[in-house]
Formats: structure tokens, sequence, C-alpha cells
């Protein structure tokens, strides 16, 4: 009887939470609704904040956002107007220049084309072209012999993989000082790609997502609490036990986070919920890999963030699911995620920058992440030496 009894009441749980999850899956639209806001009336946060870019790579669009040869997109990151395009000769390679022409300002992204069989793009205003590579001019119509040397466009370096391209970015045009993030295993047959989740105008510092990995107070206060996938609604009863770490690297642009969480009822912890998520910072947090591994198998999520602003951040997760693995399931893991990152939102957005935080025993290593963040800012002697950009 006691058997029969245990058996109906973790058959009831299974009910009570696999029921409104299958409901949930079937109802929920891939597309993400708009995101409403109503005024702020405060200071303005972002003067308590780094006034710079971090140093890093980050993403700037996804590989399906200029799929085909001589395709032309515009993008607005790091303060930047750019233009991203597709060359048109063998190598089908992606370019990001600077969007204004630096002949008299056309904006290259708007009616620029690439010209046929190669890796140059035109700019509609006086037909000048530019290489995708150097940035430099390799055509103006109306002159005859040698074009100057000045005529150049400002490139960023660019990479293609796991569906995203990534720029490397440096106020001082410096080459980058790491490789952009491949991961092995993806470039295997055991992972499929199982859809992108975009959040933008997210009103939040990129320096703050690497402090929260490091904050181990805010867990269970902002945290504990099982949450509906992909929805704010808190399941009643049933929380979630944290045990959270950070390492740093002997690379030092990379940072790990690792958090086991498990389901805790009525105060029993159950190890066979248990969760294993590993958060890669390669670098500052432009490009960061989440790695969930359990009995169900392995889940690979990017997490990029791209600064349009000081404090705003166009923010995209991307996944990639071990092949054994449900849709369900893997709807349900991520979801679940993405509902406890939304939590902090709430805090990040209204939150200011405390650049003396007055930090108690345990708050966890704050001012470590902070000296260990600080690689990716230019020094007061760079920032002084820093050229104006902008000659408008």
């Amino acid at each position: 009887m006691l058997i029969l009894i245990k058996y109906l009441l973790s058959l009831w749980w299974v009910i009570l939470l696999i029921v409104p999850l299958i409901y949930l899956y079937i109802r929920r639209s891939y597309e993400e609704k708009p995101r409403v806001r109503a005024a702020r009336r405060g200071i303005d946060r972002s003067l308590t904040y780094p006034r710079q870019y971090p140093c890093g790579w980050y993403r700037i669009c996804d590989s399906t956002d200029v799929s085909k040869r001589g395709q032309v997109k515009h993008a607005f990151a790091l303060g930047r107007e750019m233009v991203i395009f597709r060359s048109d000769d063998e190598s089908s390679q992606v370019y990001v220049l600077d969007a204004f022409c630096v002949h008299m300002g056309a904006n290259l992204a708007i009616g620029g084309r690439v010209m046929p069989g190669t890796n140059c793009l035109q700019c509609p205003f006086h037909l000048w072209e530019f290489n995708g590579e150097d940035g430099r001019c390799t055509k103006i119509p109306y002159i005859d012999g040698k074009i100057p040397e000045k005529a150049k466009m400002q490139t960023y370096p660019c990479v293609e993989r796991h569906g995203m391209v990534m720029i490397w970015y440096h106020p001082l045009n410096e080459s980058p000082h790491y490789d952009a993030i491949c991961i092995d295993e993806l470039l295997t047959d055991r992972f499929q790609f199982r859809g992108v989740y975009r959040y933008p105008n997210i009103h939040m510092h990129l320096q703050e997502f690497a402090e929260n990995a490091a904050d181990v107070q805010h867990f269970q206060p902002l945290h504990g609490q099982m949450l509906i996938p992909w929805t704010e609604q808190c399941i009643p009863f049933v929380h979630v036990h944290h045990q959270a770490s950070l390492e740093f690297s002997d690379k030092p642009y990379i940072a790990h986070f690792y958090d086991t969480a498990m389901i805790q009822l009525f105060g029993k912890r159950y190890e066979s919920t248990k969760v294993n998520a590993s958060i890669t910072f390669y670098g500052p947090g432009g490009i960061t890999l989440f790695r969930f591994d359990g009995e169900f198998g392995r889940i690979y999520l990017f997490h990029t963030h791209t600064p349009t602003s000081y404090t705003e951040l166009d923010v995209e997760f991307l996944a990639f699911v071990d092949k054994k693995i449900s849709k369900l399931l893997n709807w349900y893991v991520i979801g679940n995620w993405i509902s406890q990152w939304q939590r902090d939102i709430a805090i990040w957005e209204n939150k200011i920058h405390k650049r003396a935080p007055f930090l108690v025993k345990n708050d966890g290593p704050i001012l470590k992440m902070r000296r260990w963040y600080n690689q990716f800012y230019l020094s007061r002697e760079e920032k002084e030496n820093l050229p104006e950009t902008l000659d408008w």
C-alpha cells in the first residue's frame, strides 16, 4: 500500500508539471513580442557606468541575415553604424565596414551593392568601390591614375562560426588579442541547431552580466523559485537549490562560472534532477557559452550581448542540442534558464553602478571579477591618446 501511495504521489507531480508544459509548448510562438516600456523618470543611470565599450568579440548578426552572395545588411552596434556584406566571389566571405563612405558620407548599407564576382562594395552616391578585406578604395570611376592611399574605409576583423557573424572591436584598431570562440564538438554531427531567441533593447551595461556571475548571494533570492518555462509564473512549493562558483582560466580572457542546480520539494533535494551548468566568458561577455549537462545529455546555448549604447544591449540565445534530446525537453531546459535570466532584467534595468560597493563577507568575488574585467577597457593614458573617430 505504501508503495502504491508513493507511486500515485509521484504520478500526480508528473501530471502537475507536464500538462501545463505541453500546453505552453503547443501555444508558444517562437517570435518574441515587442517589449513595451513605460517611460522611466530618474537619474541618467548610464553616467554611473564606464563610458567605454569593452574590447572583444561581438555578434554583429546571424549568418542567415547575409545568407546569399552579394547580400548587404545595415547594423548599429558599439555606438557605430556598420555595413555587413557577403562577397560575390568563390570565398563567399562576410565583411564588415563602417557604414559611412569616407568620400562624402553616404551610407553604404543603404543602396550599396556588392560588385559581381568580387569582394568589393560600391557606394551608391558616387560609385566608389571598396575592398572588404582591407577597406581600400579600388575604383573611382571619374579619375585617372593612382587612387589616394587615404581613400580607405574602417574595417573590422570578422569571423563566421556556429551560425554567427562575429567582429573584433578595439577603439585603437588593434588586431584581435585572441581568437573568436570555436567549439570543436559543435562541428560534429552529434549536435543540431534548435533555435534562436532574441531580446532586443535590454537597458543594462555589459559589465553587469559579468558581475552577476560573481554575485553568489543573489541566486537564492532571485533564482531560488522554480518557474514555468518561458514565463514569470512560479510553481508553488517547488524550489531550486543552487551551488555556484567562479574560476579564472590560465588564458587571461576566459572566466568560468559553474552552477549545480537541483529541485527542492518541502526542504528535500532530489539528486536525480541535478543539472550542471557552466558558463564560459570569452572576453567581456559579448560572447558567452552556456553548457548544460545531465542524464538527458548535453545542451550548448550561446548567450550573446551586442551593445548599441553604453547601457543598451541586443541579447540573443542560439541553441545547439544533443540529437538524442527531445525537442520538448530542450524547450523545457532552455525555457527555464531564460525565465530565470529574465528575473535579473528588472534589477539590471533599474540599478546604478556602485564604483565602491559596500561589500560584506560572503558576498562573492565581485571585486576580483572587476579587476579581471578591467583588462578589456582602455587605460587612462590610452583614452587620452584616443583619436577622434567622427570627422563631421
